[in-house]
């Protein structure tokens, strides 16, 4: 059994978990953390101008459009070439059949990891993986990490770029970031996602990544798309009160729970926030699990350039419990929360020092 740890201000006289804020002074005394920089070409890159200067914004840009772009794509070639449309519509009916995207693990490519606009996007937001405590790559572990952001660069560029920092900090041990199933059924985007190793935010997709072991481990958006709809630079909003599916899954898999915060993520768009359009978004929200901000960067659509910094926190030990209770995972879950606190109270002064408190909601 996990004891309940102490939590000042956490609950309220209800029983229910308010809103909590997380200010970044009181620190603890902890153990020196591991630094992985990007890579010295990317940084050198990064700092290039002339016509590097001009590819990498283009390539952020490109790359910012993804979702959009591949599906749009898709449905101009079923318009305008009649001959492919029979395969493009088997190709449509395979995307929601595929097992792929159930199976644990994706379907991994490497050489899209390796292609060379990854070079360009990883110097236009280059990211700097902080590890509080090496992860055992014979263990699985369960990552739970916030914010969520606009478009999660963050999880994008770390875990798609094969020279990305993540690789080295991590060795061994292999990231499944899951993914709501309309995305990995998208045409052309969803291969793109597979390809990186995603795999759907089910609970059975989740229950077989983490029951192969030897590394394999799951990373969760907590705040999912409800949480992007609080994106703003300047922001530190994260949902996490009443998430808790993810401690429920790590629990029974007897696999740890990992914290991990981005920071810089919120500071690349910067969100349209008008009242209507607001109560549209949080009502299709609500029915169809999807939300659609609108968001602006440099000149439009292009991201502002922003350095991204992993912060992994100390991994979370929990019991090994085939049904866990919900006390159990209240227990558990209100730990995870103090967890993500304090990694963020640890950082934010050195990664993000015009930030203010962290808000969980």
């Amino acid at each position: 059994m996990v004891q309940r740890p102490s939590l000042p201000q956490l609950w309220a006289s209800t029983g229910e978990p308010p809103v909590q804020h997380i200010g970044s002074t009181g620190a603890e005394t902890e153990t020196e953390p591991l630094v992985f920089d990007p890579e010295p070409e990317v940084l050198e890159l990064s700092r290039q101008g002339g016509l590097a200067g001009i590819v990498q914004p283009v390539a952020a840009t490109v790359f910012t459009a993804l979702i959009f772009v591949l599906p749009v794509l898709f449905i101009l070639a079923f318009v305008y070439l009649p001959l492919l449309r029979i395969p493009l519509a088997l190709y449509v009916v395979f995307c929601y059949n595929d097992p792929a995207i159930s199976n644990g693990v994706g379907r991994p490519a490497l050489w899209v990891r390796r292609l060379g606009i990854w070079r360009h996007i990883s110097a236009y937001f280059p990211v700097r993986v902080v590890l509080e405590q090496r992860l055992d790559p014979k263990q699985s572990y369960l990552l739970g990490i916030a914010p969520h952001g606009i478009l999660a660069f963050g999880g994008q560029v770390a875990v798609g770029a094969q020279s990305s920092a993540l690789y080295r900090a991590l060795e061994g041990t292999t990231v499944h970031v899951a993914a709501l199933r309309p995305a990995l059924t998208l045409p052309v985007f969803r291969d793109y996602l597979l390809a990186l190793g995603a795999i759907a935010s089910s609970r059975a997709a989740i229950r077989e990544c983490l029951a192969r072991g030897k590394g394999h481990s799951v990373g969760i958006v907590v705040g999912g798309a409800k949480e992007s709809l609080y994106t703003n630079p300047g922001h530190r909003k994260i949902v996490m009160r009443h998430r808790k599916g993810f401690v429920r899954e790590a629990i029974m898999a007897g696999a740890p729970l990992v914290p991990v915060y981005v920071f810089g993520e919120n500071d690349i768009f910067t969100q349209v926030m008008h009242p209507p359009l607001r109560r549209l978004q949080k009502w299709l929200q609500t029915k169809v699990k999807f939300a659609l901000p609108v968001f602006y960067g440099r000149l439009g659509m292009v991201p502002r350039r922003s350095p991204l910094t992993v912060a992994i926190g100390t991994p979370i030990a929990v019991p090994k419990i085939e049904a866990p209770t919900a006390d159990e995972i209240d227990r558990v879950h209100a730990d995870f929360i103090l967890q993500m606190g304090r990694l963020y109270s640890r950082f934010q002064p050195i990664y993000d020092p015009q930030g203010g408190d962290l808000v969980i909601i």
